[in-house]
């Protein structure tokens, strides 16, 4: 008969932490009025959505300033694929190395570009908060896929 559970003693005052390991994979279909600068308003809510996505996905992790980080992120990418990208919108995200990895692609050839807005600029500032919020930073070979990184925070014991 196999276990289906073991169970482990551990030293009094030992302490449990979730680690994440799956992360999330959301795709949805963007309507026909997002793109060329604009969001449609039937799609105004996948950044909100995918905030709750991240959200739930980091729960586990300390400091809350960790997840707000990547909350901002997710949103930032995820409205620029709606507002100049095309096609589907793929979010991803995963954990390797320390960091957590998110991706958005959408099927848009075309690269986004780091703008240097001004103070009178409405637009123009989301590759810009995403370069100085993330540990690091990048846009895949086909220009489809852009990504950043955050280092994961140290998995100190929670009494």
């Amino acid at each position: 008969m196999t276990p289906t559970a073991i169970m482990v003693r551990t030293a009094p005052g030992a302490s449990f932490r979730y680690i994440p390991r799956s992360g999330a994979d959301v795709a949805f279909a963007r309507h026909t009025g997002s793109g060329n600068g604009n969001v449609d308003p039937l799609d105004r809510l996948w950044p909100r959505r995918i905030r709750s996505v991240i959200r739930s996905s980091l729960s586990c992790w300390e400091p809350a300033e960790f997840i707000d980080a990547a909350e901002l992120l997710a949103s930032e990418l995820v409205t620029n694929a709606l507002r100049h990208g095309r096609g589907d919108v793929r979010v991803l995200l995963t954990f390797a190395d320390g960091c957590m990895r998110l991706e958005v692609r959408d099927e848009s050839p075309e690269s986004p570009v780091l703008r240097d807005a001004s103070g009178v600029d409405e637009a123009g500032r989301g590759l810009a908060l995403v370069r100085a919020e993330a540990h690091d930073w990048g846009i895949s070979e086909d220009g489809m896929t852009i990504w950043c990184s955050l280092a994961l925070p140290s998995l100190s014991p929670t009494p």
